[in-house]
């Protein structure tokens, strides 16, 4: 029975009660149908969350204006893998092991249900398209029952060959079909990430329609589901790829904007002045897009900024599209609307270019639930804003919750019912994103707390200074609410410790051996690479040094100027 229909049951006792005229009883309506529409790498760039102020989304602000706004909504973890495998899973990153984006949740949870399987198991028809589970062509079979188009190569009209970065060197011209076009667009090729497989910090217009997009054809693919009957309640999964790197989009969407009145995101000279040498490696190292130096040594902030604007109003655009087919359906009335961005981005903000950070611009994003128009709660107001700390890990309970299903054991979050229903009722006081092993963001209605695996800190008092540029963390008059918040961090019961040294970040597991990651080499940062087998020396170092001292501390933070046995 769903939770919408619990104020209006009518409780009979002795003989049967016929609730109606004709002798019928009154039946249970269907549960609700559920669209659920991903994008990737979207930052709070819509109108609605006053991300950018030259940003057109009308179709994503017209979803808001229906559901309930989640405006301090942040992702699980700022990178697609450990994101996704959150929101599938409905268990947090020290709980499923996935820290980063290599493999994808049913390597190391191969026991998880995911929602889409517990969907299936409790009556539901399953279909997906597109990328909501992280990894190229991987789909969990066992999660669907129809899986549509993928995203292509990342999201681009181009084909393998032609984004490969040894092709482009320096450049590649293309002339096939309608497109006839030089890679980069941008004229600057892979120059940060040489060791990526393709080429994508790249930007601009290309001459294609829509449906020349793979993201278009999942939009496609979805309106043709719309369009059909179902004999038992649906969920239709769309993971929109862009505006994930490379911004590439038709030209009419870049034709939406000014370039010479484009507005740059907020910067600060000297803004990481104030920060450990381990916030400043998240902020300056190119691992998820490139440098911030290199942007601007080419003149292209601007020209950046217009194709992530562009790609967001061309992914808009197919929403659009899909929302239109819902409400002209059978299914209108009936179908709750799921709308969230997997982690945001950063475009020059603190000097960073990507994801894969504790800070605003990568943890907060677009959020919102639309409930079925015909199991409204009572006094539902469309188009509240909530400011409730809230996070995609909440979005399997919430569903679980909202459809009526048995309670699923084992969850990390919580539904998200309570605020639909009242977006002002009383919530959890903060809510935490994990960067990485043993690197927590807390975020509140009016604070953000980092607090780094070596155990160095950030503070901030986002009321009055929002894009989080000056750190009170080692100011006195702010000692209580920086050991208050400090509750929030989650103490990883994978690991004893998290060292770093240098160049070098050890987690030592309760079990087994260390692992060493080499912050400094191309996927150091991301901790995807355990380097512990080929730097046995570098290991007994810290190993005895630990020894040596005494150091039990789960966070430890060695000088680089400390003697090391």
């Amino acid at each position: 029975m769903t939770p919408f229909l619990k104020n209006k049951i009518l409780l009979l006792t002795g003989p049967l009660v016929f609730l109606s005229s004709c002798g019928i009883p009154e039946k249970e309506p269907d549960s609700p149908n559920i669209l659920f529409i991903s994008v990737d790498d979207m930052a709070d760039w819509v109108t609605a969350l006053d991300g950018h102020p030259d940003v057109k989304t009308p179709n994503i602000d017209r979803i808001i204006s229906r559901g309930i706004n989640f405006t301090n909504a942040h992702c699980t973890s700022p990178i697609c893998g450990p994101s996704r495998a959150a929101i599938l899973t409905g268990l947090r990153p020290e709980t499923s092991k996935v820290y980063h984006n290599v493999g994808t949740y049913i390597d190391y949870v191969p026991d998880a249900v995911a929602f889409p399987r517990y969907l299936r198991e409790n009556g539901y028809h399953v279909m997906g398209a597109g990328k909501i589970n992280h990894a190229y062509t991987k789909v969990v079979e066992e999660n669907w029952d129809d899986y549509g188009p993928d995203v292509g190569i990342v999201g681009s009209p181009f084909t393998h060959e032609e984004l490969l970065v040894e092709n482009m060197d320096p450049t590649i011209t293309i002339n096939r079909n309608s497109l006839n076009v030089t890679l980069p667009i941008n004229g600057m090729s892979n120059i940060d990430r040489p060791n990526n497989l393709w080429s994508t910090f790249d930007w601009g217009p290309i001459d294609v329609t829509d449906d020349d997009m793979p993201d278009g054809k999942i939009a496609n693919w979805g309106i043709e589901q719309l369009k059909k009957d179902f004999d038992k309640p649906f969920f239709l999964g769309l993971g929109i790829y862009k505006p994930h790197l490379p911004w590439y989009a038709p030209r009419e969407y870049f034709d939406l904007y000014d370039i010479d009145n484009i507005s740059l995101p907020p910067f600060r000279e000297g803004d990481l002045d104030d920060l450990s040498q381990t916030a400043r490696d998240y902020a300056l190292l190119a691992w998820t897009a490139g440098l911030h130096e290199t942007v601007v040594e080419h003149d292209q902030w601007k020209a950046a900024v217009h194709g992530y604007l562009a790609t967001i109003s061309f992914v808009d655009a197919l929403i659009g599209r899909v929302l239109e087919t819902l409400d002209n359906s059978p299914h209108a009335n009936n179908t709750m609307i799921v709308l969230f961005s997997d982690h945001g981005f950063h475009l020059g903000e603190k000097e960073h270019w990507g994801k894969h950070t504790p800070w605003q611009r990568t943890t907060r994003v677009p959020f919102v639930i639309v409930p079925p128009k015909n199991h409204l709660p009572d006094n539902f107001v469309p188009g509240s804003p909530t400011d409730a700390p809230v996070n995609l890990l909440d979005i399997y309970p919430t569903l679980v919750d909202m459809c009526g299903l048995p309670e699923k054991s084992g969850l990390d979050g919580k539904s998200l019912y309570p605020l639909i229903k009242n977006p002002e009722a009383e919530w959890d006081e903060a809510t935490v994103t994990t960067v990485g092993r043993g690197t927590h963001s807390i975020r509140t209605k009016n604070w953000r707390y980092i607090h780094y695996y070596d155990g160095t800190r950030e503070l901030y008092d986002t009321d009055n200074d929002p894009n989080e540029w000056y750190n009170l963390a080692y100011d006195p008059e702010y000692a209580d609410i920086k050991n208050h918040l400090s509750q929030y961090v989650i103490d990883d019961p994978n690991f004893r410790q998290f060292i770093r040294w240098g160049r070098w970040k050890a987690a030592i597991p309760y079990e087994g051996d260390m692992k060493l990651f080499d912050i400094y080499e191309p996927f150091g940062i991301s901790e995807q690479n355990n380097v512990y087998k080929d730097n046995p020396e570098v290991a007994s170092m810290i190993y005895e040094y630990l020894i040596k001292n005494n150091i039990s501390d789960k966070n430890v933070l060695i000088s680089e100027s400390q003697e090391i046995p």
